[in-house]
This record gives C-alpha cells, structure tokens and sequence, in this order.
C-alpha cells in the first residue's frame, strides 16, 4: 500500500464478539465469518492469502480465535473474500487527494455573506470567579482581563459591517434567523449597552434574515433586567452546573457560593413569564469532577422541567503547570452516562442534547451510503469533493466573535491568538488574503498526519486546539488502521445493543 494512501476495508470485531468487515469507501459493512474475518486481517497485514493456503498442510487448518476448520470450509471463504474484492472491497482511499482542499477568499466572503451570528463581549467583568473558566487560572490563550466595557462605537462598527456583508447578493439564506449574541465575562454588567444594541439592530434593515437576540448569562442580575429580556424575547442561555454541591465551582470573586441567588432569580423568572420560560430559557451546565450527567439531568429535569445543554470543559489553551490539574476536573460525558443508573432513560430524553448520540450520529452519517452532503454530492455521487485536514469550521461559517478588545473571532471557544481582523477606531478590518494565508499554513501543518488518519471524514477535531506552534502538531483523536478497528467497534456495538437508535436518528435527526 502506498505511504499516503489508507486501507478502505477494516475488519471490525464488537465487544459481544459479533465481527463485520466495513468499507470506509463502499460505506458498506457484511457480517463476517470467523474465517472470512481471519483472512481479511491477512490481507490487511498485506499477506498473499492463496500463498498462506498453500502452506498449510494436513485436511484441517486452525483458526486463532476461531477453532479448527476443514480446508474446504477455508477454501470457500477465500472464494467469498475474492467475491468481496470483485465488489469493489479492499481498495485503498487516497487521501492525499481529497485532502487537497485550499482556502481562497471568495470562500470566506460566500461564508461571510451568509453569517449566522455574530456575538459580542460586552464585558471581560464578572461578578464571579468560577474555577474552570476558559478566561480563568487554568488557561492562558486569552488576552488579559482588565474589567473593561465595550462601547457602543465597537459594537455598531462590527453591526454595520455585518448588515452591508449579509444584505448583498451573495446571501442565499433568505428568511434564515441571524443571531446578535450577548456574551462576557457577564453581558449584563453592561446592560446600556445590550439595550442600545438592540435598539439600533432594529432600526436597520435587513434583507434576507430575520434578527433574534441571544444572551449566555450567569443569572445573577436577571432580577433586574428580566422584563427587557422577555420583551425582546431572546433566547436566554443560563449557566449552572446542577445543585448546590454540584455548583461548587461557581462562586465569587470572594469565594461565597453563588447557587441560591441564581436559583431565586431563575424561580422569579420562571414565576413571572411562564410561557417565556417554557420556550426561550436554556440551561448550559460545564460537567467536571463535581456533577455527572446524571446529576444534571435530575435536577434541571426536576426543578425545572429542561433539558441542560451538557458541556466539557474547554481544552483548548490550558497552561502547562495546570495540565495535571485540569485532568483531575475535567470528566469524559460517555464515562458519566455509562456509569448512570437511569442510563435508558437519560438516553431516551435526552437523545441528541448527549455528546455520545452526537458522536453517534457522526459516524452514522459519514459512514453511510444514502445520504449526501449537498447537491453536488447527490448528482455526482462518485466524486468525492476536496476537504480541508480536520474539522476546524470555515472563518465566519458558525459565526462572528467580537471581544471587548475589538478582536474578530470564528467564536468565543478558540484561543485570542486567533484573531480574523479588528474593530478599530476608524473602521472593521478584515485582510482576506491575510486569513487565508494563515488558514492554508496551519492546514499545511497537519494535512500529512490527516492524510493517514482513518477517521478523517468522521473528524471532529478542531485545529485550534492543538499547538500550531509546532511543526507537527500532535492530535489525540488520530486514527491509524488497528485504532479505527476499535474505534469503529464501539458504534458497531452501540447499535448492536439499541436497535431502535438508527430508525430515530433518521427520524429526528436528519428528517426533524
């Protein structure tokens, strides 16, 4: 096999035993037979299988792991495996020609023009001091903290630009929401802001998208700005990490425990406005070594009727004299579900909320032969177009972060390093040719260590969490041949074990 080519065909064995051959090109996967499973990972190992009969001697041949079998029994799965082959199995991809795919400056202005949201940070203030904050002591990608507020200057600026991107010819989006977001530090220590924002957001006019606000808060002034809240009906994004004990992280720059004033607040709000609480009030809560995903669920399910948004903690940026530290905090969503008592149930309610159905459904989709990426896709099926080496999103494809700094940003979850451009006194810059520059050269730094991944077309692995200050950045989530055996091996077995998973991921997920 070529050095920048991969096997396309993996034998995959689940924890119950059950084996399968699966083509990472066909999209196609057979039951297999101990013996026919036997010889395909001959093959993989490149052995010439007719050669290997031919040195086996006596009527019987014995199979590792499988028992003792007659040469006949043998000799017909051997013409089996050679049916396969003819079919199109085995093969190899060539990934060093998909992965091809350049950044270019038309890309990023179509990508521009057709922006989802754009978010702001009001304020690097904040009334608390949470332990695991990504602008907190575990990390040191971001830029320092120096209690400021954004102006309204910065913010109609950045506003302004986006109209005059998102209102031209090139947004084929038309009737699409486009969110204006409100982040901090704690958004609503700049309060003057946020209503002037929306004041003069309204006021303009907007071509093809409808506008709704956004605002991620940690709930302790939500007393006071509440009715303004619901009167412009955002959708607000509450953060709480579970109970009391749970939310140990989340205190004051004092230390005092902030749990029972967001509660009070939260119960005011939802006292209040009922029906606003029903449709527009959401819960992120951060899983570390104080909750679990079961923790999480009875609560917020118990106390008020919802569903939290389940996140990890950030990886992104952490210091080198903390690593130790975050690993103690840090807690994996699937080592949580799994060691739930209700982990039906959780499953069941809260199905696709779940990293682990996330994961899922990835891998069910990019390993499936009836569904298409696009139009393009749908009409030449057997051109596989070119991608970009990992996951990292597009600049602008999920949205527009503006700190208050003035820095652009493709969201508030990558380092401050990053940045796409500045708000600056006299105008927004933004230097396309720069981005893609910088974008192909990280790329470049680990296009050739994509090209030998097996699951580079199941990839959810963010380049900006890795050290693009080396040469060769290394990647957790890297897959060679024996590794996507197991890999693969664990859905197998998911859905060896939920029978009943792939008909609602087809239904809620891809129809819904």
């Amino acid at each position: 096999m070529s050095t920048n080519k991969t096997k396309a065909t993996v034998p995959v064995e689940t924890p119950s035993g059950n084996k399968y051959l699966y083509d990472r090109k066909l999209k196609k996967s057979v039951l297999a037979h101990p013996i026919l499973f036997f010889l395909a990972r001959l093959k993989a190992k490149g052995d010439n299988i007719n050669d290997w009969f031919d040195s086996q001697t006596g009527k019987t041949i014995d199979i590792p792991d499988a028992g003792t079998f007659s040469k006949e029994e043998v000799e017909y799965y051997i013409r089996k495996l050679q049916f396969l082959e003819v079919s199109g199995f085995f093969k190899e991809i060539a990934q060093d020609k998909i992965l091809t795919r350049k950044l270019n400056v038309d890309a990023i202005t179509t990508v521009l023009a057709n922006l989802r949201q754009i978010t702001f940070e009001l304020t690097d203030s904040c009334q608390m001091n949470c332990y695991y904050c990504g602008y907190g002591q575990l990390y040191n990608n971001y830029d320092s903290r120096e209690n400021k507020m954004m102006d309204f200057d910065t913010a109609r600026k950045a506003i302004d630009y986006v109209n005059n991107q998102v209102n031209s010819s090139l947004n084929v989006s038309h009737k699409r929401d486009l969110y204006m977001g409100f982040y901090g530090g704690e958004p609503l220590l700049n309060f003057s802001l946020i209503q002037k924002i929306v004041e003069y957001v309204n006021q303009l006019h907007w071509e093809h998208n409808s506008i709704r606000f956004t605002i991620t808060t940690n709930g302790l002034l939500l007393d006071k700005y509440m009715d303004f809240i619901k009167e412009h009906n955002f959708n607000t994004f509450i953060s709480l990490d579970g109970d009391q004990s749970n939310s140990e992280y989340r205190v004051l720059k004092n230390g005092e425990p902030t749990f029972d004033r967001v509660i009070r607040n939260v119960e005011l709000l939802k006292e209040k406005y009922p029906d606003y609480f029903k449709e527009r009030v959401f819960f992120n809560a951060v899983l570390h070594n104080k909750n679990s995903v079961e923790e999480l669920f009875n609560f917020f399910k118990k106390k008020f009727d919802k569903l939290p948004g389940i996140l990890p903690l950030n990886t992104g940026g952490i210091r080198e004299d903390r690593i130790e530290e975050f690993k103690k905090a840090f807690v994996d969503q699937a080592e949580s579900l799994n060691s739930s008592k209700d982990y039906t149930k959780i499953e069941k309610e809260m199905f696709v909320k779940l990293g682990m159905i996330q994961s899922v459904t990835n891998f069910m989709f990019s390993s499936l032969d009836f569904w298409y990426d696009d139009y393009n896709h749908f009409f030449t099926p057997e051109k596989v177009p070119p991608r970009f080496p990992s996951d990292t999103c597009m600049p602008f494809a999920q949205k527009m972060f503006v700190t208050v700094n003035g820095k652009i940003l493709g969201c508030e979850r990558i380092g401050h390093e990053y940045e796409l451009g500045w708000v600056t006194p006299e105008s927004i810059k933004i230097d396309f040719p720069e981005i893609v520059d910088k974008y192909n050269a990280w790329h470049d730094k680990i296009r050739k260590k994509c090209q030998v991944c097996y699951i580079f077309n199941q990839c959810s692995q963010c380049m900006f969490y890795l050290d693009l200050t080396k040469e060769n950045p290394v990647c957790d989530r890297f897959k060679d041949f024996n590794a996507y055996s197991k890999y693969a091996g664990f859905f197998f077995d998911y859905f060896e074990k939920r029978p009943g998973l792939f008909d609602r991921i087809l239904k809620e997920v891809l129809i819904g």
